[in-house]
């Protein structure tokens, strides 16, 4: 378990570079874009709705044992000056 706690953790620090999608065994899948909406806790990822969010509600509880998949998505362009 602490294995995927550590790596979830790092990608979930690095998602404003390199978004993430994680998809679960129920078949919701929610997208992380910033580590600030983001926490890793001992047995469980919880998400926050901030801008651009697609939760419908405040928080969301993804316990590691209902994680099946973790995506990870195309990096994010730099907007052209």
């Amino acid at each position: 378990m602490k294995e995927k706690e550590s790596e979830l953790r790092a990608l979930v620090r690095q998602s404003h570079i390199q978004p993430i999608r994680v998809h679960l065994d129920d078949g919701n899948s929610y997208t992380i874009s910033h580590p600030d909406f983001a926490l890793v806790a001992d047995v469980a990822l919880v998400l926050a709705r901030g801008p651009g969010h697609e939760l419908e509600t405040s928080l969301v509880i993804c316990y590691f044992d209902h994680i099946a998949q973790v995506e990870v998505l195309e990096k994010k362009s730099k907007k052209a000056a």
